[in-house]
């Protein structure tokens, strides 16, 4: 029996191999379309962007080709030793493969050092007024020494030149000068003003 006259006889196999045969070619279809659209074995190499400003991010983005990659800034972080608005980290990092159009996000330096609250210093001594500096992430500037009947004691704390009272916000980092009261070893007030840089 001729296989067209079996199909005819039995036209339930014939539709059973059509539908694996179309099944078939759909899958192989399907396979092609994502090799394609998800560019299958083709990877790029991450470029660093480190240290890459605002203006340099922005240009890149704009003169993009069909490899390059969508720049996304997800943060921004304080970082003292670092220039403001420049690139510190990236994910993925510089060197990796990775398929076209992949997202990379970086995150910056911050333009504006954050601002911190200045605590009050007044009355404590010189050791606890430095640990509630570092505490509040700020620094010693100059400790000057004046005359005091309170000797050790915090008598003002100033930023650049003035005082500053309790709760002022200063940028994180400041330094803070303390003038603290001291006595000569014989019990007497000093005359003159010390200053310690």
């Amino acid at each position: 029996m001729k296989k067209s006259s079996f199909f005819k006889a039995h036209p339930f196999y014939a539709d059973l191999m059509l539908a694996v045969l179309i099944s078939i070619i759909a899958l192989i279809l399907i396979m092609l379309g994502l090799r394609f659209f998800t560019h299958h074995g083709k990877e790029y190499e991450v470029p660093d962007f480190s240290d890459y400003n605002i203006e340099q991010i922005e240009r890149y983005a704009k003169d993009s080709n069909q490899y390059d990659f969508q720049l996304t800034i997800n943060d921004s972080v304080f970082e003292p030793t670092k220039k403001g608005g420049i690139v510190i980290s990236q994910d993925p990092q510089a060197g990796m493969n990775v398929k076209k159009g992949r997202k990379i996000y970086l995150t910056l330096s911050m333009l504006v050092p954050p601002q911190v609250e200045m605590p009050n210093l007044i009355d404590l001594s010189l050791r606890q007024a430095v640990n509630m500096l570092e505490s509040n992430d700020l620094t010693l500037g100059q400790v000057i020494y004046k005359e005091s009947k309170y000797p050790n004691a915090v008598l003002e704390q100033r930023y650049k030149g003035r005082i500053i009272q309790e709760g002022k916000k200063v940028p994180y980092q400041s330094k803070i000068t303390l003038i603290v009261g001291k006595e000569t070893n014989y019990g007497e007030v000093f005359d003159e003003t010390e200053i310690i840089p």
